[in-house]
């Protein structure tokens, strides 16, 4: 009685049982196959597992291309070394489909939800702590498709992001699938006083990273595609408790716009590329000076004092024919120093 007990038990394990249970009955049935030379459904069966068990254990194993089962009961079992790895590849594609479609539906149930009513928790929620902002970040890059744009005041996220190990800032954009996102990033030109700032954005500029420079930035924003968006507001409340992960179309798509305007006011901190400065100290100014930086931002920047700072614009101005350092500016970006 005992083991007619235990072979109802197998058949509910398998129709009701968790994943966990199934996979534990299908290995063994898939183990006892391996194990036996010529194997067939009848010694399965007559090594004491029910019938039940072994025949749906069967039609699993065959949908994974691990054993076929033959007229009269015969079974050929795969070899391991060429089935388990062709398994694996095929498990791959489908997390890699998968994860595609989950944004893609992700799209479609953020847009119902945002465009039937006033925002919900699922479409603008309130972040609590720095971490949340930061592993909100996270997330949405790590979903998007098409690009990533942002801005960036001096606050205090902004700062953690630039006090981060260098071999952080080398790293490209990722998203969905491993692909590499075009990356638009506007800095507040105030960002340009923080230590190593020009190494640290050299170093994302070769990770893929397009910036430019502007002054006066209210707030930080990461935008990704049209879908999310992240709101930085830790200049208003250091902690990040208030700052927002947003995903309601329209607020994003406002985001996206505030992020293309500003973009279309900056100016770029390029790679010097003319022969007209005259050292590497020259080109670092020129750099700073088109993207609006103080001299006394120049100065800590490209490691000189600022009197020689305040020398070396005046000179440059002179050379460009510029009244004044905006003009200087621009005249180096169109004469291409810039």
């Amino acid at each position: 009685m005992g083991a007619r007990a235990d072979d109802g038990g197998w058949e509910d394990r398998l129709a009701f049982g968790d994943e966990d249970e199934v996979e534990a009955l299908v290995t063994r049935v898939y183990l006892a196959a391996l194990q036996t030379p010529h194997p067939t459904r009848s010694l399965l069966v007559a090594q004491g597992m029910p019938a039940e068990l072994v025949d749906r254990s069967l039609e699993i194993l065959a949908g994974r291309g691990l054993a076929r089962l033959h007229e009269g009961g015969q079974l050929e079992v795969m070899p391991p070394d060429i089935a388990l790895p062709a398994r694996a590849a095929g498990l791959e594609r489908l997390a890699r489909s998968t994860r595609a479609a989950a944004h893609e539906l992700a799209q479609v149930y953020y847009q119902a939800r945002s465009e039937t009513g006033p925002p919900d928790g699922s479409t603008v929620r309130v972040l609590q702590s720095m971490d949340e902002l930061a592993a909100a970040t996270a997330e949405i890059v790590s979903a998007g498709t098409v690009q990533v744009r942002c801005f960036r005041a001096l606050t205090p996220r902004t700062r953690a992001l630039f006090g981060a190990p260098m071999h952080s800032h080398e790293d490209p954009t990722v998203g969905a699938g491993g692909v590499v996102l075009p990356h638009l990033a506007v800095y507040d030109t105030a960002v340009l006083g923080l230590d190593n700032a020009l190494e640290i954005l050299t170093a994302r500029e070769r990770a893929g990273e397009r910036s430019r420079f502007t002054s006066n930035v209210p707030f930080a924003a990461v935008v990704v595609d049209d879908t999310a968006a992240v709101v930085d507001l830790t200049g208003f409340d250091a902690t990040g408790h208030g700052s927002l992960l947003v995903r309601s179309r329209p607020f994003v798509r406002a985001l996206a716009a505030l992020a293309d305007r500003l973009w279309e006011l900056s100016s770029p901190l390029s790679h010097y590329t003319g022969a007209r400065a005259s050292d590497r100290r020259d080109r670092a100014i020129l750099m700073l000076l088109a993207a609006g930086a103080s001299d006394a931002t120049i100065a800590r920047q490209s490691g000189v004092s600022q009197r020689t700072v305040e020398r070396r614009v005046r000179a440059l101005m002179d050379q460009l024919g510029a009244s004044t350092r905006v003009q200087a500016g621009v005249l180096a970006a169109r004469r291409g120093l810039l």
